[in-house]
């Protein structure tokens, strides 16, 4: 596991801010990506035909600016953990195990009970995900991402507080199999997609809001 984070040197006053965020990464070994590519490609054109998420009257591709023909504006009406696949089943598995070593590694509790939605992004002919947050609610917990296919891109991760006059920027090199943690408020993008790019995101949550899986 490598372990990135923004974090504040000690206040001076009492106004001033204090941050320690989080992003944590690590590579998927046993499960076969080119598979799991195949598989997902071979889902694309079943996903576009359902209706895209819409928010105020408006399609939603959450703020990636992918559009709604992506796959990504249809990011909570499916959920990629519940297909029979074996190296499917293998991410949810490594997801769920990453999870717990990270909390074992901040020495908080294991949770009782641990939901995700999870989706998949992809892109082609110069696309790119624009800066945006997965949430800021009080119930916010993890978000997560899993390379299954890129060439030469990387993502790119702003500290939430230092976002405006001189951002404070983390980036990540994306490659086959890395998984990253992050604390789900810290905003991210990607670099312009020359080729083709495939990753599987998701939300993990302490509490059902909706139809997320459950996995603890």
């Amino acid at each position: 596991m490598i372990v990135n984070n923004f974090r504040s040197n000690p206040k001076q006053t009492p106004f001033a801010p204090e941050w320690n965020y989080h992003m944590f990464e690590k590579v998927i070994n046993d499960a076969d990506f080119k598979d799991v590519e195949n598989y997902l490609l071979n889902k694309e054109q079943e996903i576009l035909k359902i209706n895209p998420t819409e928010k105020d009257g408006k399609v939603s591709d959450g703020y990636t600016g992918l559009g709604a023909k992506s796959t990504t504006a249809r990011y909570d009406k499916y959920n990629v953990l519940k297909w029979d696949n074996k190296n499917i089943q293998k991410i949810k598995d490594n997801i769920v195990e990453f999870h717990n070593e990270i909390l074992n590694y901040l020495k908080l509790p294991p949770v009782k009970e641990l939901y995700v939605q999870c989706w998949v992004n992809i892109m082609r002919n110069n696309e790119v995900i624009k800066p945006h947050i997965h949430t800021v609610q009080p119930d916010c917990y993890l978000g997560g991402h899993i390379c299954v296919k890129t060439n030469n891109t990387s993502t790119h991760y702003i500290n939430p507080i230092n976002q405006i006059n001189d951002p404070v920027v983390f980036s990540s090199k994306n490659e086959i199999g890395k998984m990253t943690l992050f604390n789900n408020n810290i905003p991210h993008y990607t670099d312009k997609v020359k080729d083709e790019r495939i990753t599987i995101a998701f939300d993990l949550a302490t509490n059902q809001v909706n139809n997320e899986l459950r996995i603890i």
